[in-house]
């Protein structure tokens, strides 16, 4: 293999492939990366078994060939090589790639691709088509709420679910719950999946990345159990999560007998303050709703705050409390001037949405005061 290339395409590919894999493995091939020439193109391979990503960069190829080499001290190098300059990179004896940049020179061993794990080829028939910039707002929206606790595999994925009359991301904990939805997708038919939470976010941080135009699409294909997200010149491959999901919609209050709306900044900054003096042993804050009022509290041993922000507000006295972490997520993530708080008791869920917006729901747990 010989290729040559520029420094800032190379680097541009390593970082699309590096983040999303873990580096906690105990196959030492895991901490590799597969570089294959194909086509006129330098195609890079990183997996962890769990997930992959196939990213494809332009490149000069003078000798086909494939190797796999260290991840973090490949990065390192090229980094570190000096701007401006072309990188030669071509394989020697015993599985070394050299890599030069003018008089800088290096070698790296490698292993062979055929110790490198297999990466599926998913089918392109039947793909779900979708905006990159809608299917990041409705992931930046839902995914906070997710479990990342590895006792609660179920809980570790996100919910996709297209029926007739819309499609619904949903991410739950057991203690919150985000439903994010939008039109359906009618010619993918319906369908019940659970993707894992770690390869949404690594796509949501490539689209990112990427700042792709209005009419950019990216195709999600699902084979069997597992999905894949292609875009351009790159694919993210995971497998799907098996098993039955919460049956969110018996979660989500139909009720509204007290509700109010107040601003998102407002009640964000109060409980932020509120949240450093919670308590040690579970954290708390404290919505006292009278008045056209609500007063905001903690308190801890040694910490105590009151505040108090105006609403319209007439009815009866009303008390409530919440971890404040959950209130704080969803108004980090609503993206909207104003939030409605929408109650049945004190006892039963609270539904947050945002004011004039119908396409997020949160649902949050009482804490027991």
């Amino acid at each position: 293999m010989k290729i040559n290339i520029t420094k800032e395409t190379l680097l541009e590919g390593i970082q699309v492939i590096s983040a999303g894999s873990s580096s906690r493995t105990t196959l030492p091939i895991l901490h590799n990366f597969l570089i294959e020439t194909q086509e006129n193109k330098l195609k890079l391979v990183r997996t962890d078994m769990e997930m992959a990503t196939v990213h494809y960069i332009p490149a000069e190829i003078e000798e086909e060939g494939s190797l796999t080499v260290p991840m973090k001290e490949f990065s390192d190098i090229i980094k570190n090589l000096p701007d401006g300059k072309e990188i030669n990179l071509f394989t020697g004896e015993n599985n070394k790639f050299h890599i030069k940049s003018g008089k800088s020179k290096f070698w790296v061993i490698g292993t062979p691709k055929s110790e490198y794990p297999a990466i599926p080829e998913i089918e392109k028939t039947g793909s779900v088509v979708l905006s990159p910039l809608a299917l990041q707002n409705m992931i930046d929206k839902t995914a906070f709420s997710a479990s990342t606790e590895e006792t609660r595999y179920i809980l570790n994925g996100i919910l996709w679910n297209n029926t007739a009359e819309k499609f619904e991301v949903v991410a739950t904990d057991g203690g919150r719950l985000a439903v994010a939805s939008h039109e359906a997708l009618p010619e993918s038919g319906e369908f019940k999946i659970i993707i894992p939470t770690k390869i949404l976010n690594e796509v949501v941080r490539f689209i990112s990345l990427s700042k792709p135009d209005k009419d950019t699409q990216i195709h999600v294909n699902v084979a069997s159990n597992q999905v894949s997200f292609q875009m351009n010149e790159t694919t993210f491959i995971s497998r799907l999560i098996e098993g039955n999901f919460p049956n969110y919609q018996q979660v989500i209050p139909n009720k509204k007998n007290i509700s109010f709306e107040i601003f998102t900044k407002e009640l964000l900054a109060s409980t932020r303050r509120a949240s450093l003096c919670s308590g040690e042993f579970g954290s708390t804050v404290k919505f006292h709703i009278e008045d056209n009022a609500i007063t905001i509290s903690s308190t801890s041993q040694n910490m105590e705050f009151t505040d108090e922000l105006p609403i319209e507000y007439t009815q009866e006295a009303f008390d409530c409390a919440f971890n404040p972490r959950f209130i704080i997520d969803v108004l980090k993530n609503v993206g909207s001037e104003k939030v409605n708080f929408s109650f049945v008791n004190s006892s039963q869920p609270v539904l947050i949405e945002p004011v004039e917006k119908e396409d997020i729901k949160y649902v949050i747990m009482p804490v027991r005061i």
